[in-house]
């Protein structure tokens, strides 16, 4: 049985339905992260889970146990907001054992206990200090420690990163899935953020209008996306529109323009869409498909570059090698393997 279960789970704002009959499994010590852009439902989803929102419909079950009739302060559950919510006037310690002081934790006990959480989250020494004196990065420890020190059941990180800087959040998705790993709890992830879901993640839930359109290992999700929803948002991707010239033996020939390529897969229809992640094209000196040079765009670690194509648009991600980037305006052949592109369900 899931330690976590979500059954048709349903809310509604007036007019619009925020979460549409989401069902969900997490088990016992798993990282599930919510992935999807702004409106699809995921805070709202994690909201009921916590007990801050009473769904319209479904039901929420920790452990095998109805959440209905349950309060969210007797929910046993950690929660880490995008804004931290520490409080100003009080110490990392104070702030660390406040949800231990409102149960009711002995003096003594709560000493030890902050004590541990501070050292889970490489602050010792930190104890007297006030979020004011510390760092985005420092603070969103702080507000782990917290949520972790009480021990709950259950983990939710509401956009716990978004208010960092780009390298500080990189090494904090790095942090934050070692603790998970080290506490071993049941941990949800609400984010916008592709890689940070992908990184963190055991499962991720791409999610969609309310629902979820696809849940899958991250590498089986970014691999083999479900639709074409799934392949834009999960990184980037090639989408091309092709005609079925032949079929047979788990291959597929397609024409898109006055262009043929093979690859693996099989499908009854005469017309499909297939995603082509720009990291699995290579440039080629003969063969494959003629394109020419948009523009290129250098990122540090790999370059960019927009093409033209018989195809139509297409982006190809090439690895920063230290040799001489292809110039714009330039002929080029690009091919790929034959298991690099996925048909599309929709």
């Amino acid at each position: 049985m899931a330690f976590l279960d979500l059954r048709g789970l349903t809310k509604r704002f007036g007019g619009t339905i925020a979460v549409d009959g989401l069902d969900l499994s997490v088990d016992r010590g798993e990282f599930v992260a919510l992935l999807g852009p702004s409106g699809c439902g995921k805070t709202t989803s994690l909201h009921m889970v916590a007990g801050f929102v009473e769904p319209d419909a479904g039901t929420v079950r920790i452990d095998g146990r109805d959440m209905a009739p349950v309060p969210p302060n007797r929910r046993n559950i950690g929660v880490v907001f995008q804004s931290y919510a520490l409080f100003p006037h009080m110490t990392v310690a104070e702030n660390i054992g406040f949800g231990m002081e409102m149960r009711r934790v002995p003096a003594a006990e709560r000493a030890v206990r902050i004590g541990e959480a501070l050292s889970l989250v490489r602050l010792d020494g930190y104890a007297g200090r006030y979020p004011r004196q510390l760092s985005g990065g420092q603070q969103q420890r702080v507000a782990l420690a917290r949520a972790l020190v009480i021990r709950p059941d259950l983990l939710l990180l509401d956009e716990p990163l978004s208010n960092l800087d780009a390298k500080l959040r990189e090494e904090m998705r790095v942090e934050i899935r070692l603790i998970q790993r080290q506490v071993n709890i049941t941990t949800i992830l609400v984010t916008h953020d592709q890689a940070e879901a992908l990184v963190m993640s055991d499962r991720v839930a791409v999610m969609d209008r309310g629902r979820i359109v696809q849940i899958d290992r991250p590498v089986q999700a970014y691999d083999c996306p479900a639709n074409a929803f799934v392949s834009n948002f999960l990184g980037r991707a090639n989408l091309i529109r092709a005609a079925v010239v032949n079929r047979g033996q788990g291959r597929l020939c397609l024409r898109a323009g006055t262009s043929e390529f093979e690859i693996d897969g099989s499908t009854e229809a005469d017309e499909v869409t297939v995603s082509i992640r720009p990291e699995r094209i290579g440039f080629v000196e003969t063969g494959g498909i003629a394109a020419r040079v948009k523009v290129s765009l250098f990122m540090g670690d790999q370059w960019l570059y927009r093409l033209d194509s018989d195809l139509g648009g297409l982006t190809v991600c090439a690895p920063n090698a230290g040799g001489a980037r292809i110039a714009d305006g330039a002929p080029v052949r690009l091919a790929w393997p034959a298991d690099a592109a996925r048909v599309l369900n929709g």
